[in-house]
């Protein structure tokens, strides 16, 4: 089952050259994803029933083109795989004209938001959400963000910034968690401002490893390599909470 939303690119999902940014992608394929889950009920209206969610775990999107600023967008979403444990989603996005503009793959958990520890996936879950058993966007699978290797490539280190990360209320979200866009939103608030203001992104890699609350000691790191792309890291305790890779 392949499920579909309307949207619109309003006035604070711009960016460079009035352009869509990759938060109102992000949002955009975020709310079509739990709209999809609402319909089958496994969605947020089931939250205070079920005491579970679906958690992220991983996003891989790559940007093909922006609409501009009022500009209509289809986007679809559909499972396309599940076991024992996760679920897997990919997305569509597409302009007025029809022209796919974005493609993403995701990862999921069950979470019981008490016990918090993932569920045991029903074992009808794809007949339940219609998998499109094989229908992927990108050609491999989604593998881990090697960070060790980046770091240790010395040579291809344009700068490294490392700084402390307050988290805030505006940064959690109905599960009292950080938000998964929150994450990206603090990535982009550690690079470097002249790519802040000249770079679009075109290729974003998110792993959420470890869920960040409210009152954690957070510090952010951002290793800039001499393409412009950046790996940011988000850790407390020697533990790392999530790695974001931006390329543009």
């Amino acid at each position: 089952m392949i499920y579909s939303e309307k949207y619109k690119v309003e006035l604070e999902d711009i960016g460079i050259n009035n352009r869509i940014s990759n938060k109102r992608i992000i949002t955009i394929m975020e709310d079509v994803a739990a709209a999809h889950s609402d319909s089958v009920g496994y969605g947020v209206k089931e939250i205070e029933k079920s005491n579970c969610a679906w958690v992220l775990l991983d996003w891989k999107i790559k940007v093909l083109s922006r609409p501009v600023y009022n500009e209509r967008i289809d986007a679809a979403t559909w499972s396309r795989k599940s076991d024992k444990l996760c679920a897997y989603r990919d997305f569509e996005l597409r302009d007025s004209s029809g022209k796919l503009c974005a493609i993403g793959s995701s990862r999921w958990l069950y979470m019981n938001l008490i016990r918090r520890r993932p569920t045991i996936l029903n074992q009808n879950m794809n007949e339940i959400y219609g998998t499109e058993q094989g229908k992927m966007v990108f050609d491999e699978e989604l593998c881990k963000i090697d960070v060790d290797s980046i770091v240790q490539d010395s040579g291809n280190v344009l700068e490294i910034i490392e700084k402390p990360y307050k988290i805030e209320r505006r940064d959690m979200d109905i599960n009292n968690h950080m938000h998964n866009v929150s994450y990206i939103e603090a990535a982009y608030e550690i690079i470097p401002e002249y790519i802040y203001k000249n770079v679009e992104f075109s290729n974003i890699r998110v792993e959420y490893k470890k869920e960040i609350m409210q009152d954690d000691d957070v510090r952010i790191k951002c290793v800039v390599k001499k393409d412009n792309s950046c790996i940011v890291t988000m850790k407390s305790d020697n533990k790392i909470h999530a790695v974001v890779e931006l390329i543009p």
